[in-house]
């Protein structure tokens, strides 16, 4: 038995089921039943060392394309979370063209208002300059026609007194 239990430990792999043909060829050779048997456990063995092996191999592949899945998820949440930023910052800088375009547009629109309003409170200074001419020209008119009027009242009144002298 104790043999048998040291056969048993006999490497697995192609190693172990060749191992395991030749125990139970030798085992229906001699009609030794338990040998027979041993061949059979150690390639039924063998064969499920391999198998282990393979889902190992498929259960380490789908691990490692699960990680990249992951990897290539979190990249394109980066990705995502850098385009929206962008995006936002784009957006925040067409905001600031705007409000800076707006606001030159408002100075320019208030510096023609001040232009049009000093234009239009020069030509009021102007029309009132050009009434106070008209008025002066007229006063002095009025004060010419006034000593005319006056000259010719006293040059008359020479005459009535000179009349009346007489």
């Amino acid at each position: 038995m104790n043999r048998g239990a040291s056969r048993e430990n006999t490497s697995g792999g192609i190693t172990g089921r060749f191992v395991g043909r030749v125990k139970e060829a030798l085992g229906d050779l001699k009609d030794d039943r338990d040998l027979a048997r041993e061949g059979k456990l150690q390639q039924a063995k063998a064969e499920a060392a391999g198998e282990a092996e393979d889902v190992a191999r498929e259960a380490e592949l789908a691990r490692r394309e699960a990680e990249l899945k992951q990897e290539r998820a979190g990249i394109e949440r980066e990705r995502g979370e850098i385009e929206a930023d962008l995006t936002a910052e784009e957006r925040a800088a067409a905001a600031d063209r705007e409000r800076i375009a707006a606001e030159a547009e408002a100075e320019r629109e208030s510096a023609a208002e001040i232009g049009a309003a000093e234009r239009a409170k020069e030509r009021e200074h102007e029309a009132a300059a050009a009434e106070e001419r008209r008025a002066e020209e007229v006063r002095r008119q009025g004060e010419a026609r006034a000593a005319v009027i006056e000259r010719e009242a006293e040059i008359a009144a020479r005459q009535d007194d000179e009349e009346e002298s007489r």
